[in-house]
């Protein structure tokens, strides 16, 4: 035992221990958002959610304060951030929604 902890003192005094076979963490690519505009609110979700994205409470596009209660029954006019914005995984994204009949 005490070879052994001579040993590994030399090895480590001398630099003869490499950690070349360690490569540190590397931050996970961006995610790049995909344009919804146009899409059904649903359809928009799902492809979100899908990106790994977390989406939250769409913004009436009339400016009426209004809630999506039925999500197939709205379409995206806008989003938040922009298509094509890389971002990390689980950051949110917004749409501006009105509603088929407006």
């Amino acid at each position: 035992m005490r070879r052994f902890i001579s040993l590994l003192a030399a090895v480590i005094l001398i630099g003869g221990f490499s950690t070349s076979g360690f490569a540190p963490a590397q931050a996970a690519p961006c995610v790049k958002v995909k344009n919804v505009v146009g899409q059904n609110y649903q359809t928009a979700q799902n492809i979100w959610r899908a990106q790994g994205l977390w989406v939250v409470p769409a913004k009436d596009g009339k400016g009426w304060g209004r809630t999506s209660w039925m999500d197939r029954n709205w379409k995206v006019v806008g989003q938040s951030p922009k298509a094509g914005t890389c971002v990390k995984k689980n950051s949110d994204v917004r749409a501006t929604i009105v509603k088929y009949t407006d």
